[in-house]
């Protein structure tokens, strides 16, 4: 039994999965883990996960953090509520969490954060590229904290990231920590110190399985969510 693979959740939106929502998925499987789809139709709330990843996806909805929303723009209220309620499970039963993108800023409003709505407008030179392959295909440095777990994990105080993200980290929720920035100061990962397992990270590390240093992302998860 001790040989038994950890289940690790890992949350999409209900409609057909997203290319980075399966690469999610083979993160989790590279790393030694089975992947168990969350999403609002077939939460799975009662299901004893091993392991959590809350994926990237669309906006989150701005009245969780006291902004109004943007006029005409689709929330999916429906996978802000499951996720909230997995974020609170993991917190409760100290399950390892991984937050990616949309997921570390849901796992900092959790906590009582707010976010930056327009990245490109509160920090200066913050303008990335809009279009999907030009995110996929971009790079900007990170600098990691020497004391993180990220550091442990990416064993690299400075290196390339992709970048998907429009919105980004402002004020830090309760318990987290920074653990990475860009140059021009935005956020790219928190984490609490005080659990086994619980990061956000803001770029895309399913996007990047191609590099070992990445992989080692899911792997750790794995590794922590193993009983």
């Amino acid at each position: 039994m001790q040989n038994k693979k950890p289940k690790i959740g890992y949350t999409t939106r209900t409609r057909l999965i997203q290319p980075l929502h399966w690469l999610v998925s083979l993160g989790i499987r590279l790393g030694g883990g089975v992947p168990v789809r969350l999403h609002a139709q077939s939460p799975k709330y009662e299901q004893d996960l091993d392991g959590l990843v809350i994926a990237g996806g669309t906006d989150l909805y701005p009245g969780l953090f006291d902004h109004d929303p943007k006029s005409g723009y689709d929330y999916d209220h429906a996978r802000d509520k499951l996720e909230l309620n997995w974020l609170e499970k993991s917190e409760k039963k100290d399950i390892p969490t991984l937050g990616v993108c949309r997921g570390a800023q849901l796992l900092n409003v959790q906590r009582g954060g707010t976010l930056h709505m327009d990245v490109e407008k509160s920090y200066e030179n913050a303008s990335y590229p809009n279009r999907f392959l030009a995110q996929v295909f971009f790079r900007k440095f990170i600098n990691v904290e020497e004391s993180s777990l990220l550091k442990k994990i990416l064993r690299s105080s400075r290196l390339k990231v992709n970048s998907m993200h429009k919105q980004a980290i402002d004020e830090l929720g309760d318990g987290l920590v920074v653990s990475a920035r860009e140059d021009n100061q935005v956020v790219q990962a928190v984490e609490d110190p005080t659990r086994k397992f619980c990061m956000g990270v803001q770029f895309h590390p399913e996007a990047l399985l191609h590099q070992e240093v990445f992989r080692n992302i899911f792997k750790q998860l794995v590794q922590c969510s193993k009983p």
